[in-house]
């Protein structure tokens, strides 16, 4: 147990070999007063990823454990076969396409947590690129601290995922995130919140990077879908999760983010997201009228 570190952070890997390094030297360069392990789950990518994570835990033995794949796993599977690598009391999450920029990072999150123990996580401030850092697009979240509850991590992300640290028990508690589905953090954000709240620091410490590698660029309908699969399980966890407003938010996701979406296929999603946003009447005609302005656009679109 001595040995054992005090935070587990997590990154995955796949065909990152222009970005892998700067998210490893972001988390070597932690000014920390406690042991930290980072546990690299590369999935057999076909350019240098493996080779570039392999130098450096040749490089840091003691911080630096990577995951080798005999075949691809595919992302939720990898993500939760690193997650139960971890060792650690916390685990910080840390996409290989991003990286962090304030070296006190994760002493801040750690302090907080270590002092909030009522909390189930913590967050932070991130700014979002296009390429590299001389292509700033804009920051991601609020620009003030804040507490958020379940109702605020079953919508659209205050955070972006490589800002959170959390406690790694609740992910014991609840045997994983189910490996069918296609966005991870949509399920370990409502996940968390039944354990407790979550922190947000207005500091902006993290990088997320929109890269032609990211999911979001290539993400279908039928993919997302498969987030459903995790409304059972939540409820299996607090027989309260209201899964009701969740599968709205999920329905308006699947008309929303793929870029091409047969008719039939925009339209079955955008009559769900309205269905089941009446779990939540009256609060739900704001998020109609928006979602529906979104369901036009996207017919446009689709039709360009």
């Amino acid at each position: 147990m001595e040995d054992r570190p005090l935070v587990s952070i997590v990154t995955i890997a796949y065909n990152l070999e222009n970005y892998l390094g700067e998210a490893i030297e972001s988390v070597l360069m932690q000014k920390v007063k406690f042991s930290y392990e980072l546990v690299i789950g590369e999935d057999c990518s076909k350019d240098k990823t493996l080779q570039i994570a392999m130098d450096y835990q040749s490089r840091y033995p003691d911080k630096i454990r990577v995951l080798r794949r005999e075949k691809n796993l595919g992302l939720t599977p990898n993500c939760v076969d690193t997650h139960n690598h971890c060792r650690g009391k916390y685990i910080a999450l840390l996409d290989g396409d991003d990286y962090w920029t304030d070296e006190n990072k994760l002493q801040m999150q750690v302090d907080f947590m270590e002092t909030h123990p009522e909390y189930s996580g913590c967050a932070h401030q991130s700014s979002i690129i296009r390429g590299d850092a001389s292509n700033f697009v804009k920051l991601f979240g609020p620009q003030e601290d804040m507490e958020l509850n379940v109702d605020d991590m079953i919508t659209h992300r205050k955070f972006h995922t490589s800002s959170l640290l959390y406690k790694r028990e609740i992910w014991q508690k609840c045997g994983g995130i189910p490996v069918g589905i296609s966005s991870n953090e949509r399920a370990i954000y409502p996940m968390l919140s039944i354990f407790g709240p979550v922190h947000y620091m207005k500091e902006n410490m993290c990088v997320y990077r929109l890269a032609p590698t990211g999911l979001n660029s290539k993400i279908t309908c039928r993919e997302l879908e498969t987030d459903l699969l995790m409304l059972p399980w939540l409820k299996n966890i607090d027989k309260n999760f209201p899964v009701c407003k969740f599968r709205s938010f999920l329905h308006l996701c699947m008309y929303t983010y793929p870029r091409k979406t047969p008719f039939a296929r925009l339209t079955k999603h955008w009559l769900a997201f309205i269905w089941y946003s009446f779990s939540y009447f009256p609060k739900n005609l704001g998020d109609v009228k928006w979602g529906t302005i979104d369901y036009i656009k996207k017919i446009r679109g689709n039709n360009k």
